[in-house]
């Protein structure tokens, strides 16, 4: 989220006059002039500070636009936008709507669908928030985009990566993102990675990222309950946590993995809206396999960029995986076909489409 709303800004700064109110740290990101900050948590204190400095510089900016990144970021964008006579647009995830928050659905939810324009990050998320009761008319969707790295430096950076963490021909599988019941992990070590390891005991799996300890539903706990079920079932050979690292690390990751995996849950109310993760694996060459559950379906094409499972079908997806792994494997889908699959991501044109659908709010 952190990283769309980054290039959303630059978007905006390339067509408009725009001043921030973001977290504490984020002007040193963003260099424009016009700005306010606020501690992330604890959560009152967001909420109180946010809508206090975000009203003032609304104040003393008067913009024609207030754009919230998230529905997290309703309460300060409404009243800023309700001050100044500003256009609201919302950019929604799906747990933007589905939050199981009831302080969130009475005062948030009904905020939220006053705004002028929403966007929507897949179907999935549309879908959301129709049966919601948002207002058709007033939703588009705009899935978030990528960048297409390049690609001539790729076999120097697998090489550095696979040498730094001592994965020097072994195989390996990659799951990347922030660790929540809602990605599966445990799932899918239990029910997948112990049978992979039992036909190939050199299989590993790498998992990137950690707990979303700020995120609007808490997980805190998750990895550690991951990392015991490993022990447990002495994978702990085959299953390694690099934690967060940087953009660079992760593009490393991505072009040494064999393959993606997503094995999302289908939960009713920890939703997963898009997955930006599959689309940046695309754009480095990397095929994903994973379980077609709310917006992944819009970020794995299986003509081009992988192959979804049916939610909860682990055996399938233990055998597309298998079949990966086959030296002579016959795959439809080639590095290039993700790569072109990707280019429909990429952020020149969702910065495009993002200018065309505000520039019809100021008309």
């Amino acid at each position: 989220m952190e990283k769309l709303n980054f290039n959303i800004f630059h978007a905006l700064n390339s067509h408009f006059e725009v001043s921030v109110s973001g977290p504490t740290g984020s002007s040193s990101f963003h260099k424009v002039s016009s700005f306010v900050e606020f501690p992330s948590a604890p959560l009152w204190f967001y909420l109180i500070s946010s809508l206090l400095k975000t009203l003032r510089l609304a104040r003393s900016e008067r913009p024609n636009i207030v754009f919230c990144g998230s529905g997290a970021a309703i309460l300060a964008g409404y009243f800023s936008a309700k001050l100044t006579g500003a256009k609201l647009v919302c950019y929604l995830h799906g747990l933007d709507i589905v939050a199981k928050s009831i302080v969130y659905q009475l005062i948030f939810i009904p905020l939220i669908k006053k705004s002028d324009l929403l966007l929507v990050n897949s179907r999935h998320t549309c879908n959301l928030a129709l049966r919601a009761g948002f207002d058709s008319g007033r939703i588009k969707i705009l899935s978030p985009g990528t960048f297409i790295p390049e690609h001539t430096d790729s076999l120097h950076l697998k090489r550095s990566f696979c040498k730094k963490y001592k994965l020097q021909d072994v195989p390996f599988l990659l799951i990347a993102g922030r660790i929540t019941k809602r990605k599966g992990i445990e799932e899918f070590i239990v029910h997948v990675m112990q049978k992979l390891v039992s036909q190939h005991p050199e299989l590993t799996l790498v998992v990137i990222g950690d707990e979303a300890l700020q995120a609007i539903k808490q997980h805190d706990g998750v990895k550690e309950k991951i990392v015991q079920r490993v022990y447990a079932l002495g994978l702990q050979d085959n299953v390694r946590f690099l934690g967060g690292v940087d953009d660079q690390t992760l593009s490393a990751a991505f072009f040494s993995a064999k393959m993606l995996v997503f094995p999302v849950l289908d939960l009713a109310n920890d939703v997963e809206g898009f997955g930006m993760v599959a689309i940046e694996a695309a754009a480095h060459g990397l095929c994903s396999v994973g379980f077609s559950v709310g917006g992944v379906p819009d970020a794995i094409s299986t003509e081009k960029s992988g192959w979804l499972v049916e939610p909860g079908h682990y055996d399938e997806m233990r055998d597309v995986i298998l079949d990966k792994l086959k030296v002579n494997s016959l795959d439809k889908i080639t590095s290039e076909t993700c790569i072109d699959f990707a280019r429909e991501f990429e952020w020149k044109k969702f910065n495009e489409k993002l200018y065309a659908v505000l520039n019809e709010e100021t008309v």
